[in-house]
């Protein structure tokens, strides 16, 4: 009768020590996933080899898109495009793929943009005022042979859930905290970019970040 109780109890001690077992490893998995998902904002940070390159769409409706582009002028501006039209063919086009490239030491997700195609184009954050005297903040083009070290040309990426299958982010100003980039006129250009304050950047103009891959801009 000893026997078979202390047979038992080792059982039970046995069953006791593979369920906390099992259960640290879940907990810990979880946490894992849990750490992964916050590093990687939405498991896209990870998955970019930097520096890399897009060219940056939102849905202007359900046929067409707003894209960013450059003229070779001090400011960015708004452009328009079918959905359907090969993204290869306006990146030829238009100056409007740009490189992104982390600075290194500045904190996280704090990139520098320049243009692909023009590679000492590197876009900044200037201050113009309205006719009333409001302070304007815009998307512009500084000219420069060297890697920026000034803060109007840093920018914080904000990795948002995909879009339609496309890699999302919120782009804020790094000189500006809590201003945000819009495809809203300002005093130069009607049609160019400006920086709007939000009190987070979920609020903010999200953008699908496209290669010039496949057969149209979608895609």
């Amino acid at each position: 009768m000893v026997k078979k109780t202390n047979r038992h109890l080792k059982i039970i001690k046995a069953s006791i020590v593979l369920f906390l077992l099992a259960s640290g490893t879940f907990f810990l998995s979880s946490c894992k996933k849990d750490d992964d998902k916050d590093d990687n904002n939405g498991n896209t940070l990870g998955t970019i080899s930097w520096p890399s390159q897009w060219v940056l769409v939102t849905d202007r409706d359900s046929e067409n898109y707003n894209y960013i582009y450059s003229n070779n002028s001090q400011i960015l501006y708004k452009g328009g495009v079918p959905k359907s039209y090969s993204i290869k063919s306006l990146t030829e086009e238009k100056d409007c793929y740009f490189q992104f490239s982390p600075v290194a030491g500045a904190g996280n997700n704090v990139f520098v943009i320049r243009s692909y195609q023009n590679q000492d184009h590197w876009w900044g954050v200037y201050k113009t005022n309205s006719p009333f005297g409001d302070e304007e903040w815009y998307l512009g083009i500084d000219e420069d042979d060297d890697f920026p070290d000034t803060d109007e040309k840093r920018f914080i990426l904000h990795f948002m859930p995909n879009q339609d299958g496309k890699n999302t982010i919120v782009i804020e100003s790094y000189s500006k905290r809590g201003y945000y980039l819009e495809f809203l006129g300002h005093t130069f250009s009607g049609n160019g970019l400006s920086f709007v304050q939000y009190d987070k950047p979920e609020k903010a103009t999200h953008f699908k970040m496209l290669k010039p891959e496949g057969a149209s801009i979608g895609k």
